[in-house]
């Protein structure tokens, strides 16, 4: 075989081989880049889901806490910027409990929209479930508050709409009872539902 052929077939596989390396190196580039790409975002979902799951078990333990039917002497005291009247009713005591976690209601709230983006709309639901259930809690404080009278009524519907505001407000010493509880964990459940998983795959 001629010398020069050779060189030349030499100068060819080379190139090939050059090109083929190049290759190789882009595909490898590639797949680590995806990797990396699949893993970072697998592990923002699970710093996310960790956050809010945190987030609704605090909440939890906020409400239940917010509704302890036993009322403390310091909590029907005086208190700066609520009337006596008010601060001094036994009925204002679940409001002024929570009143003591505004700041962790808007840093919990505030998770909501990027949880939405994260995981969809559906499963930040439970995020106004929560608040809701706030929400109606402080309006059971304020119809207790504004209708003192039907605390001590004999009439059988003004005691049924009492012990209607009464159960949302404080929490029922015999849990299977508590309709408002049922409501707090349903919504722990579907957020557990949610974030366990993406917590867990972290760790495969």
């Amino acid at each position: 075989m001629n010398w020069v052929v050779v060189g030349e077939i030499v100068k060819v596989l080379g190139a090939v081989a050059t090109a083929a390396a190049a290759w190789f190196a882009a595909v490898i580039a590639y797949r680590g880049l995806e990797k990396w790409k699949s893993e970072t975002v697998g592990k923002r979902r699970a710093d996310l889901a960790a956050s809010v799951l945190a987030g609704v078990y605090e909440a939890e333990t906020i409400l239940r806490a917010a509704r302890e039917p036993w009322v403390l002497p310091h909590e029907v005291a005086k208190q700066e910027g609520v009337p006596d009247e008010i601060a001094e009713n036994s009925s204002y005591v679940p409001e002024r409990r929570l009143l003591e976690h505004q700041e962790f209601f808007a840093r919990f709230r505030s998770l909501k929209h990027e949880f939405a983006a994260v995981f969809g709309k559906n499963a930040a639901k439970p995020f106004d479930e929560l608040w809701r259930i706030r929400i109606d809690i402080n309006h059971a404080v304020d119809n207790m508050l504004r209708n003192k009278e039907l605390g001590k009524s004999r009439d059988p519907e003004d005691i049924n709409l009492w012990r209607e505001w009464y159960r949302v407000a404080f929490r029922d010493p015999i849990e299977a009872n508590d309709e408002l509880l049922k409501r707090v964990n349903a919504q722990v459940t579907a957020v557990e539902e949610i974030c366990r998983p993406a917590i867990e795959a972290r760790n495969i």
